[in-house]
């Protein structure tokens, strides 16, 4: 798939947690041949230019497909990606998995292969809903993804929620994660940072992850967690400075946060 460019340098909004229809959790009622249109839509209304479509536990390969298509023609990118429940932490920790286009060129779909894996022993009745858990911790999920050879990141989903990075592990935890060589190269953002200097006890906020994590910390980076298409691109809004709609770019943006990601649009007018 041929990227789409930009003719110089911009910032677009991008969305990093996309459910669709193919998500036990997204609901909707209307015409079946409706959904892939009007989901393009919503993106559109929203401004969004880039988006990552993460459902629980499950990646659907014709849909994915049907999308990005409808999308391209409104000139908005679409990477496929997976919302993971990790087997970590008190009630595992939800991994926004963002995978590069060699996961699903030339007809193959390595994600589901990978997904196989990292369910193995259960079908996909058990897993494919946001309290399934995968067989797999942090570490090996990352060691396993790996060993595809195909270009990913993680973003960590809402991580002061329940299932979320930050509420599931404990500071001694986060630090240890914190010098993984793995870990630091792949995780490119915290989804939906809210708590930043509260220093009380008992609650993990940015200051204390900053502290944990010493010289490193990712990206901070919004996404509306749709459950129906009205639900598209409410909330926080992500701001990132590409120079083409592609992973290869949007990575590369994610890696420089203090000059392409920004939360407020005012930050980047004219720029």
């Amino acid at each position: 798939i041929n990227n789409l460019q930009l003719d110089r340098a911009k910032w677009i909004r991008a969305h990093f947690h996309l459910h669709t229809r193919a998500d036990k959790e997204f609901k909707y009622s209307g015409e079946e041949n409706s959904f892939v249109a009007a989901y393009v839509d919503a993106l559109e209304q929203a401004g969004i230019r880039l988006g990552v479509i993460t459902n629980h536990n499950k990646f659907d390969f014709n849909e994915c497909k049907a999308l990005r298509k409808a999308a391209r023609k409104k000139n908005i990118a679409l990477l496929p990606g997976v919302e993971l429940s990790v087997n970590d932490g008190a009630n595992g920790i939800h991994t926004l998995v963002v995978f590069s286009d060699e996961w699903i060129t030339g007809g193959h779909d390595y994600i589901n292969q990978f997904l196989n894996v990292a369910f193995q022993g259960k079908v996909p009745a058990q897993y494919e809903q946001e309290n399934g858990r995968s067989s797999l911790s942090l570490i090996e999920t990352i060691k396993k993804l790996e060993s595809y050879d195909k270009d990913f990141f993680l973003v960590f989903a809402h991580v002061e929620d329940p299932s979320g990075l930050w509420k599931e592990l404990d500071g001694g935890r986060i630090q240890e994660l914190g010098a993984n060589e793995s870990f630091r190269k792949y995780t490119l953002g915290f989804q939906k940072v809210k708590t930043y200097n509260k220093q009380e006890a008992g609650i993990v906020d940015q200051y204390k992850v900053k502290q944990w994590l010493k010289d490193w910390y990712p990206a901070e980076v919004q996404g509306s967690d749709p459950k129906k298409i009205e639900e598209i691109g409410r909330g926080k809004h992500s701001y990132i400075k590409l120079g083409e709609l592609s992973f290869p770019a949007l990575k590369f943006a994610l890696s420089l946060p203090h000059s392409r990601v920004a939360a407020e649009p005012a930050k980047h007018q004219g720029s």
